[in-house]
């Protein structure tokens, strides 16, 4: 049994700014993207996750030159995304020594592309987002890309399902809705998700407080959880700090049995 990863979510606009965004609309600028790797770094996160959100809207990949930057800012393990579209870029990416890379609209169009990059890199190299959104009342759907890119979204648990069987070694599943707000996850919806999957499965999107990792692992036994606003906002307030306050030693006070609900 492995103890859930903590991932700290960084994302990079198109001049590399460190940018938050809320339900993917609007942003505000934090600083600046190596700094804080660096930081993160010296808090010993579990894992940075570090997305580039406009290089598919812009048709390009996330810069090598910053990746490999990066690489060398930061000593914890790295997951990059952002417009990757070619087994060629997931190469030169891992060969900067990212640990793994993160595809999600190259999916929309080209499905097989997952099963290619996992069948030539290896299913612990490849980790799939999926954003959701979950009407009130209604079936949680989700996309590869951003919701209003002007495809259709599928049953999550059906494209979930697809994208474990094509080889992914992780999913990703970043709220639509909760990204920013600090509400919490979206526990109903990952508890019945992570029931169904067998591999690696991230919650992104929602997380405020540390009580809301708390919530969610009292429910189910996710690998991992991933948030932006808890580390990048000072307690209940927008201003910016730079922050690590977890310890796995605050989860086990919160949650004594922790480890032994993780797979």
């Amino acid at each position: 049994m492995l103890r859930p990863r903590l991932v700290a979510s960084l994302l990079v606009d198109q001049h590399l700014h460190l940018v938050k965004t809320r339900q993917f609309d609007v942003r505000q600028y934090l600083g600046d993207p190596l700094n804080a790797a660096y930081v993160f770094s010296g808090f010993e996160v579990d894992e940075l996750l570090v997305l580039d959100i406009d290089a598919t809207p812009q048709g390009r990949t996330i810069p090598m030159s910053f990746v490999e930057a990066l690489a060398r800012f930061t000593t914890v393990p790295l997951t990059v995304g952002g417009g990757i579209n070619s087994l060629e870029q997931i190469h030169d990416l891992l060969a900067l020594g990212v640990e793994k890379v993160a595809l999600s609209a190259v999916l929309a169009d080209d499905f097989g592309f997952l099963r290619h990059a996992a069948e030539r890199f290896g299913s612990s190299t490849i980790t799939v987002i999926l954003n959701v959104l979950s009407p009130c009342g209604g079936e949680t759907l989700a996309w590869f890309g951003r919701p209003d890119s002007g495809s259709s979204g599928l049953p999550l648990q059906d494209l979930a399902l697809a994208a474990q069987q094509a080889g992914a070694g992780e999913l990703v599943i970043q709220s639509v809705e909760r990204d920013g707000l600090g509400q919490g996850y979206d526990v109903p919806v990952l508890a019945t998700l992570n029931n169904n999957l067998t591999i690696s499965l991230v919650a992104l999107g929602g997380c405020g407080h540390s009580r809301h990792l708390a919530e969610l692992l009292e429910v189910t036994p996710l690998s991992g959880l991933a948030a932006g606003s808890l580390f990048v906002y000072a307690p209940n307030s927008r201003q910016v700090l730079l922050n690590y306050p977890l310890t796995h030693r605050w989860l086990q006070q919160q949650l004594p049995g922790f480890q032994s609900l993780v797979r």
